[in-house]
């Protein structure tokens, strides 16, 4: 949908502040914040992006060893491995090629000398989502060991019913990475925040410089979030065109869509053709698509696409049948 009229509106108007330094730590944006989660402004903790705040939390914590479920946002393990940490995973991608979640495989791997597993819902690369109620077993179980669970949701503002932001108001030990750029188009402000226990957060704020957030950024999101207009819009379109692009995919043949929960597909080719030849055929087409094998667990027959307008959705379909019914393949 891109930035919402709202966002380019507060963008402009916040020209004039620019010659003053912005609210160090986002106070009035916490407030937005909290009251949309119906949780405490001391319980949000706002940063340059979610990024900044899987390095913060990284670094607060100091982790010997860590957990992370693949395929994942890489910077996880980054971070981690930066802040000292060993890290080991748990695939998703060998249970039955379909990517899903299992609880029962998580906690077999979940070492009980892992100080910290990082988790994300909808996955970040596949879309699919894990169910709440699964978080919430697995948040009690990092209660009792007193090891720290980190739960990315990046993109969970499209299932935002799903969310296990709750749960922070009794577990000290569970930490929920949201970001305010995917749902509203809005990556080149950087801007995301965690949600946790309020004890959690003043630990992290320590580690956290001042004026992280600028003040356009500042402002675009709160004008974003009192924008109920851009969600129902939002709501809508997905639905449609998530539903449309899936079945288009479908029925060329040659390719399997995932189901996904996001405004994003994870597509694999079925003739286990190259997505990096099928990316360099749609370049000169002015079509990008994200070829995935540097994700772990996902290879060359993997890549993802956006979910956009009617308009262009067609063209990308277009152009996927006449890259099947050619020699490329």
């Amino acid at each position: 949908m891109g930035p919402p009229a709202s966002a380019r509106k507060a963008f402009k108007k916040s020209y004039v502040e620019i010659a003053r330094y912005p609210d160090p730590y986002g106070e009035e944006l916490r407030e937005a914040l909290a009251k949309r989660h119906e949780i405490k402004a001391n319980e949000v903790l706002l940063g340059n992006g979610s990024t900044q705040l899987i390095y913060l939390v990284c670094m607060a914590l100091q982790p010997r060893k860590a957990l992370v479920v693949v395929p994942a946002f890489s910077e996880h393990a980054n971070a981690l491995k930066l802040a000292g940490g060993r890290v080991h995973f748990l695939s998703l991608a060998n249970r039955g090629g379909d990517f899903r979640f299992s609880t029962e495989q998580f906690m077999a791997a979940w070492c009980k000398d892992d100080d910290v597993a990082f988790l994300t819902t909808p996955n970040s690369i596949t879309g699919q989502l894990i169910p709440q109620e699964e978080i919430e077993k697995i948040a009690r179980v990092a209660l009792v060991r007193k090891r720290f669970l980190v739960v990315d949701e990046a993109f969970v503002d499209f299932v935002e019913g799903e969310s296990v932001k709750q749960l922070i108001k009794e577990n000290p030990y569970l930490i929920v990475l949201r970001s305010l750029t995917k749902y509203y188009s809005l990556p080149g402000l950087r801007l995301g925040y965690l949600l946790a226990h309020s004890q959690r957060v003043a630990q992290f704020a320590a580690y956290l410089e001042p004026w992280s957030v600028n003040g356009p950024a500042q402002q675009v999101a709160l004008a974003c979030l009192g924008d109920t207009n851009f969600i129902l819009k939002t709501e809508r379109w997905l639905h449609r065109e998530r539903n449309f692009l899936t079945q288009a995919l479908i029925e060329l043949k040659s390719f399997h869509p995932y189901s996904s929960n996001t405004n994003f597909l994870l597509v694999r080719i079925a003739s286990n053709a190259s997505a990096v030849a099928l990316r360099s055929f749609l370049l000169p087409k002015k079509m990008l698509i994200r070829s995935c094998d540097s994700f772990p667990g996902l290879g060359l027959d993997y890549f993802r696409i956006a979910i956009r307008r009617r308009k262009d959705n067609r063209r990308l379909i277009n152009a996927l049948e006449e890259w099947t019914a050619g020699p490329i393949l």
